[in-house]
């Protein structure tokens, strides 16, 4: 879900514009505290009990064997990782037939 954006009624943009023969560039407006500004308004989050726990798949770990992972990334890192590239070739296209339809 995506919140609308919200312009403020204090808010304001300065932008100033040259004509194609002036190749100069204006300085851009100093920005402001957001105390500053008459009315501002800071911005706050906060989590409910529920969004802050862990979900009950993941108090026990990664989804996914660790020690595994890390046995495939040393065997790349020294170069010892066997790669077939017929298994690689029939699966991607073993895909795409069945995005093709």
């Amino acid at each position: 879900m995506v919140d609308p954006i919200k312009i403020s009624p204090n808010a304001s943009a300065t932008r100033s514009v040259t004509s194609g023969a002036s190749q100069a560039k204006a300085a851009p407006a100093a920005p402001q505290k957001a105390g500053s500004v008459a009315g501002a308004n800071t911005d706050a989050v906060s989590l409910s009990a529920t969004a802050s726990t862990l979900p009950n798949e993941l108090k026990a770990g990664p989804p996914f064997n660790t020690e595994a992972v890390n046995k495939i990334k040393n065997q790349l890192a020294e170069g010892n990782y066997p790669v077939d590239v017929d298994k690689i070739t029939d699966s991607l296209f073993q895909g795409y037939m069945e995005l093709a339809g």
